[in-house]
């Protein structure tokens, strides 16, 4: 069951990718975090480990092959971690 977006974007004010967590059906729940050393593409191994972990101690990982890249922002759908 899909909980909510998970996005990945280049924040040029600050020259830094963000992660950040769409809220849950209530509302809230909504996180961002900084990438640092993020080299933009999802599919290189270490940066799929950092999100991948990041996510985690978010409580939800990403779908299986669910990555999308929407016009520079990556874009998958994430299920809670039972």
């Amino acid at each position: 069951m899909t909980v909510r977006i998970a996005h990945i974007s280049y924040e040029p004010h600050h020259r830094v990718w963000r992660l950040r967590l769409d809220p849950d059906a209530t509302g809230t729940g909504d996180k961002a975090g900084d990438l640092i050393g993020f080299s933009g593409n999802i599919h290189e191994p270490e940066d799929e480990l950092k999100v991948t972990m990041l996510l985690s101690a978010w409580r939800v990982r990403p779908e299986l092959g669910g990555w999308q890249d929407a016009d520079g922002t990556w874009v998958v759908p994430v299920v809670r971690l039972e």
